[in-house]
């Protein structure tokens, strides 16, 4: 991949997937506001990305080979792509994700009482759910525009967190999650390496390859 911000169609394709991230989280953050049911509400997000994925397939249609190579290599997720350039601006966008995750960690505890009894509680239940999907569209947003998709961190980290923690505290389980998804990840990398220098293997699959176990024990745990 290229060293410099912009080499290589690499700040177009960083630019878009930021302004896509953030186009989807704006349809969300509206659709909430009408939307009270949770369960709903993730359906809503299934649309949202079923739509997005046509538009995508819809758009590499339409391309020149060499826009569809540099598409597919983004896909593949990498953490080598992200430049020095890039960093201040990925490293705060991270950190504002992050500040705005451990200030949320009571608001959190309150919703897993449920939505009724957090609202007795005093919870601003519409705004707290505003907070969470922007911030979540913050980091997902941001590290997929730069290190393309990683999948399975997400959900795998989490499950793991509680599973060590036995606890449901977010005080407790957002710095866990924090610290075992960056160990995940670049035991990931590491792995995806390992074929040697001139053979990578994609990060993306690597890491769904380690997620799907944790999640299917978790589940079979149940």
């Amino acid at each position: 991949m290229a060293t410099e911000f912009g080499s290589n169609g690499e700040q177009p394709t960083v630019i878009a997937a930021l302004l896509g991230a953030f186009g989807v989280m704006c349809c969300v953050v509206v659709a909430a506001n009408y939307v009270r049911n949770s369960v709903t509400l993730l359906v809503v997000g299934l649309l949202f990305g079923y739509v997005t994925s046509a538009v995508v397939n819809l758009l590499l249609y339409f391309s020149v080979p060499e826009q569809i190579q540099t598409y597919i290599i983004w896909t593949f997720g990498s953490f080598a792509t992200v430049t020095q350039q890039q960093i201040p601006l990925f490293g705060a966008m991270v950190l504002v994700g992050i500040a705005i995750a451990l200030s949320s960690s009571k608001a959190l505890n309150l919703l897993l009482l449920g939505e009724t009894q957090a609202l007795t509680l005093g919870l601003k239940l519409s705004q707290m759910r505003v907070v969470i999907i922007v911030n979540v569209s913050i980091l997902a947003g941001t590290v997929t525009a730069f290190c393309g998709p990683i999948a399975f961190l997400g959900i795998a980290v989490p499950h793991l967190g509680r599973a060590l923690l036995k606890t449901t505290d977010h005080r407790l389980l957002i710095p866990t999650v924090m610290v075992l998804g960056a160990n995940l990840a670049i035991a990931g990398d590491l792995v995806a390496q390992l074929p040697g220098q001139q053979t990578t293997l994609p990060l993306n699959t690597v890491t769904a390859l380690l997620g799907v176990p944790i999640v299917l024990g978790v589940i079979l745990r149940k």
